[in-house]
């Protein structure tokens, strides 16, 4: 296999993914999610010997999704706090 990690998930080529490829993986409830930002790789893992790499994400990329997780979390909650206010004035 080639580059520096060795797990089930490695490919030796890149693969180009058209509009209609879907690829799932099961890792589990308790999975991590790490980025090596000198390999641009995102790192999804159960224990450290099965993982699943992305290659090819830079650091501004990540930095956009983890934005966005942020704030539709932030929004969600929002959303909810307003919910219970509203329910609490009618009771």
């Amino acid at each position: 296999m080639s580059g520096s990690y060795h797990s089930l998930f490695t490919i030796d080529r890149p693969i180009m993914l058209t509009f209609e490829s879907t690829h799932e993986y099961y890792l589990g409830p308790q999975a991590d999610i790490y980025y090596c930002d000198h390999h641009e790789a995102l790192i999804v893992t159960r224990d450290h010997e099965d993982r699943l790499l992305i290659n090819g994400l830079n650091q501004e990329t990540m930095l956009k999704f983890a934005t966005k997780l942020y704030r539709d979390d932030l929004n969600k909650t929002l959303k909810s706090i307003e919910k219970d206010k509203t329910t609490e004035k009618v009771a």
